[in-house]
């Protein structure tokens, strides 16, 4: 695998592994999930991982009928069915920021301008961007909000590298049309997992949003299933030092 320093692993071509992904820097990038603190976490349910949002994009002075991201998914797509961000173009200090910086890769739309998108084909969203005629767009999309995220080290010791991983997980692009996150099911104790990190750092039931090294980043929100194992397995065989970010769902 190629190692780029501050690379993010965005993964287009569901049929390839990260050697023929493309790449995305993420020092230019939010993250592609939202941390919540203070009073906002009051307000949450742990069980709700998801967080609603008006969104005003402007289109781009130089090109009226462009906003500055792409868009993928829909009922009759392979990518999914929601219809979802995923790629945001650079914005520059000395260009104007139409809006576009206040969105998230993988945010979901779900209405564009009260044109619901909810149940859309992939055509029927497209056309709804380009019903706007180079006016404004009020975007409602649903972004992944967790309340507790947790990064944790894994150090692997030498003499276990080729030791099963020891997780069942379930969930992906091609299992849940509402939740495509993945989740662990499983945690065997006597596992690579198991037996290398802190009782309870890793729980039945989290949601697993990113997998990174000092190099790469891969991230597992809007994965098949198959995808997100081959990332899991392939980071984890090329690397020592890793570090997983997962979502507590359970604190029990």
């Amino acid at each position: 695998m190629e190692q780029r320093i501050g690379a993010y692993l965005h993964v287009i071509n569901r049929n390839q592994l990260p050697d023929g992904t493309q790449v995305l820097h993420v020092t230019e990038l939010p993250p592609p999930y939202s941390l919540i603190d203070g009073e906002e976490q009051h307000h949450q349910s742990i069980g709700n991982d998801w967080k609603d949002e008006i969104i005003e994009i402007k289109p781009i002075q130089d090109n009226l009928n462009r906003y500055g991201f792409t868009i993928s998914g829909g009922i009759d797509s392979e990518n999914g069915r929601a219809i979802v961000i995923t790629q945001i173009d650079h914005c520059s200090k000395s260009s104007l920021d139409n809006g576009r910086t206040k969105l998230r890769l993988f945010d979901r739309i779900l209405s564009i301008n009260n044109i619901n998108l909810t149940y859309a084909t992939h055509d029927k969203a497209v056309q709804a961007f380009s019903s706007a005629h180079g006016k404004s767009l009020s975007l409602h999309i649903r972004r992944l909000n967790p309340v507790h995220i947790e990064y944790i080290d894994v150090v692997l010791p030498t003499d276990l590298l080729n030791q099963s991983l020891g997780i069942n997980i379930i969930g992906g692009l091609d299992e849940n049309d509402e939740d495509s996150g993945l989740f662990i099911t499983y945690i065997d104790p006597n596992g690579l997992l198991g037996s290398t990190i802190k009782r309870n750092q890793l729980r039945v039931g989290d949601r697993l949003l990113e997998i990174k090294t000092n190099y790469t980043s891969a991230n597992l929100q809007w994965v098949t299933h198959a995808m997100g194992v081959k990332l899991i397995q392939r980071i984890f065989q090329d690397h020592k030092r890793i570090t997983l970010i997962v979502a507590h769902r359970n604190l029990t």
